[in-house]
């Protein structure tokens, strides 16, 4: 059985404290001070600067860091974001027809623009490149976009620290601008829009991350811009990492999913509160939408018994079929690849889990492919429509060389928690070991209690009452479709719930 003191001792292990920790110097980065010597030399010279961002919650963060340290300098630039279902992804072919600049410099993305980086090339448009994602390799050697410079932690072999984000990137080369211009300040003011930036992309909360979280927070909740008082008006709250991770994030991210990512974009850089405020609601309104839209594919999907890797396609909103693949991966415990028939071809999300490498997986199936990116635990890829169930049995036969355990999805368990541990005490030390998230995530415990009583608050969605020896607590389940016996063994992580008074709840992840 566990104890306070021994749950401070496993977190204390684990986690670095805040004080110990310190940010990279922007030079360690590779062609960051030849980037900014350009830009510098574009400013001075009154040329035109186009920024070409991404549609996700990093590549907006990235767009509007960069818009807003303009703004302070003086200097008029273009922001262009990509709409999903118009551009793609990134700095493409068809962004460029849509762009009138004299440099170019790219946020988020651009790491494999290749057919973007020769046009620019074409038509005499300097092109900087920052991106945090891994570059193409052969032969053990990186292959890149032609540019005049390529900022990237990733080819960065002087950079210690590999696992930032767009955001991050963006706001080191505006520290190098800075230095090369000899300006006066402070770039801590966009540590709350990093804050975002970090969480939402899923960045691991230790190293430097950590300490930028943990004071991008710190302004957040100061609410000093027109877009986090529009937040505090809304959810009227202290802001900690899972509610950008759960509450915010989501938001951002379904303007690009639903529509367009410009509205999370002008919601970031929004020059007054009432502005700010009616742009989230637009934000939280197509939120809504993402979730019906969520909920009806999720309900019309058909899974065959006994398939090991999931494959399925439809009619669907191309803008939620990643979260779709991950919905399917967490009930099923299996990997799973969502398409999307938009015609000719299908255009498919995968996600995967545990040791199940799904970017090994499908490159394995390259010849069925017409494009294809992405990493271990998730991908992008397009394919003709009638390679679909070809692929889809190549995908179960190459997955059955996985083991039972390599599906087994790692959590932070620490172990069996009694009711007569969780107190205030045990929030206040659970609370000093935060941010929690990628890398730092919340401790989870197990527990068996009686069911005293059970009530539906909305979407299968419950809360419990729960008692074990004396000792009674509220506890909350969500998308629950089973019953409850009477009494019950879950895992369970701990929260504080500041709704109406000042309570203890605990939040049930499974019953076992």
């Amino acid at each position: 059985m566990l104890t306070k003191a021994k749950i401070k001792e496993i977190l204390s292990s684990r986690i670095e404290e805040i004080d110990s920790l310190s940010i990279p110097h922007f030079l360690l980065l590779s062609d960051i001070k030849k980037a900014a010597a350009k830009i510098a030399n574009f400013v001075n010279s009154g040329k035109k600067i186009a920024i070409v961002g991404d549609y996700d919650v990093d590549g907006v963060s990235s767009s509007a860091v960069m818009k807003l340290f303009f703004e302070k300098i003086g200097f008029d630039i273009d922001v262009v974001i990509p709409n999903r279902f118009v551009h793609g992804y990134g700095l493409s072919l068809k962004i460029l027809e849509e762009i009138d600049a004299d440099l170019i410099i790219t946020v988020d993305n651009g790491i494999s623009s290749f057919e973007a980086a020769m046009e620019c090339e074409r038509r005499g448009i300097e092109l900087i490149i920052t991106d945090h994602h891994t570059p193409f390799t052969q032969n053990g050697e990186f292959i890149l976009p032609k540019a005049y410079a390529i900022v990237n932690p990733k080819t960065s072999p002087d950079f210690p620290f590999k696992e930032i984000c767009g955001a991050e990137v963006a706001w080191y080369l505006c520290a190098a601008i800075k230095h090369e211009m000899k300006l006066n300040y402070d770039l801590r003011e966009f540590l709350d829009i990093l804050a975002i930036a970090i969480i939402a992309d899923v960045m691991p909360l230790n190293h430097m991350n950590r300490l930028l979280v943990s004071m991008g927070l710190k302004r957040l909740n100061i609410a000093n811009k027109p877009f986090s008082r529009a937040l505090k008006r809304f959810f009227n709250k202290e802001f900690n990492s899972e509610d950008i991770a759960f509450q915010i994030a989501p938001r951002l991210n379904a303007a690009g999913r639903m529509e367009s990512a410009e509205l999370a974009y002008r919601f970031l850089i929004s020059k007054n509160d009432e502005e700010a405020y009616r742009l989230f609601l637009e934000l939280d309104s197509l939120n809504n939408l993402r979730k019906e839209t969520e909920k009806e594919i999720l309900e019309s999907i058909d899974i065959e018994e006994g398939e090991k890797f999931i494959v399925v396609s439809g009619e669907y909103h191309e803008g939620v079929v990643g979260i779709i693949a991950s919905r399917l991966v967490h009930k099923y415990k299996k990997p799973a690849i969502v398409f999307c028939d938009n015609g000719e071809s299908l255009k498919g999300s995968g996600r995967s889990l545990g040791n199940v490498d799904i970017f090994e997986l499908v490159s394995e199936c390259e010849e069925l492919l017409e494009g294809f990116g992405g990493h271990k635990l998730a991908c992008g890829l397009s394919i003709k429509k009638e390679n679909l169930n070809e692929l889809k049995k190549a995908l179960n036969d190459k997955v059955e060389k996985y083991e039972e355990d390599d599906f087994f999805i790692e959590e932070f368990v620490l172990g069996e928690l009694p009711f007569s541990e969780i107190d205030f005490e045990l929030l206040d030390i659970l609370k000093s070991f935060e941010p929690y998230g990628e890398g730092n995530p919340r401790p989870k415990f197990i527990a068996t209690a009686e069911v005293m009583h059970v009530q539906n608050l909305k979407d299968n969605h419950y809360k419990l009452i729960l008692k074990q020896d004396k000792y009674i607590l509220p506890g909350i389940i969500f998308r629950y479709d089973g019953e409850f016996d009477e009494v019950i063994t879950f895992k369970f992580t701990v929260s504080e719930n500041n709704y109406s008074l000042r309570e203890i709840q605990l939040i049930i992840e499974e019953i076992l």
